[in-house]
């Protein structure tokens, strides 16, 4: 009996520990960009080891996201065409990875570089900080005054939503959560910033 116990409990912390990684490993930044002619050489982005970058077409011609020779990653969408059509790519090695339209390689290109922690002026611009943390009643949530929030959303362990706002609040309570870690995901202009939150 007293295995069968044991045994129970340590399924218990085995799937609570699978729920939290997963939460954790889904904390990540996600950023779009717009991808047509005429978009120019430069659309470049300084970002950290595990955030995606989503190029979504805006034109109706075929295009390819290819990574150029000295890429930190190798990467090639391959021909897609058609306005709405987009390629998805997560970052992990830190480096630089320089990029083109194969198409239109003179008018279409950047640079993704990532690197393990973003500079002062990238973390002024889309910074955001959560305190105390952890916290047993009220959160208090700072970003710059030029960041304009589209939402603001918080999950807990297992995924399930349980706060959504369209507007910035400074303070928000989390008295009545249980104890735990929890997910806040800032989207601001196209870019999800998420900070892990932990309820005492």
């Amino acid at each position: 009996m007293y295995y069968n116990q044991k045994l129970k409990t340590m399924k218990k912390t085995l799937l609570v520990l699978l729920f939290l990684g997963t939460a954790i490993t889904q904390a990540q930044t996600t950023h779009n960009l717009d991808w047509r002619i005429g978009i120019g050489t430069n659309l470049n982005l300084t970002i950290l080891p595990g955030d995606t970058v989503i190029w979504t077409w805006s034109d109706a011609f075929p295009h390819t996201i290819t990574s150029k020779a000295g890429s930190a990653e190798t990467f090639n969408s391959g021909t897609l065409t058609g306005n709405g059509s987009s390629y998805s790519k997560t970052f992990n090695t830190v480096g630089t990875n320089p990029y083109q339209c194969n198409f239109h390689p003179l008018s279409m290109a950047g640079n993704i570089t990532v690197q393990t922690s973003l500079g002062i002026e990238d973390f002024k611009q889309k910074g955001l900080s959560i305190s105390p943390n952890p916290s047993d009643s009220f959160i208090n949530l700072e970003l710059p005054n030029n960041i304009k929030i589209d939402e603001i959303k918080i999950f807990d362990a297992l995924g399930k939503q349980i706060y959504k706002s369209n507007q910035f609040k400074k303070n928000i309570d989390v008295t009545n959560w249980a104890k735990g870690v929890y997910i806040l995901k800032v989207t601001s202009e196209g870019i999800t910033r998420t900070k892990k939150i932990l309820k005492k």
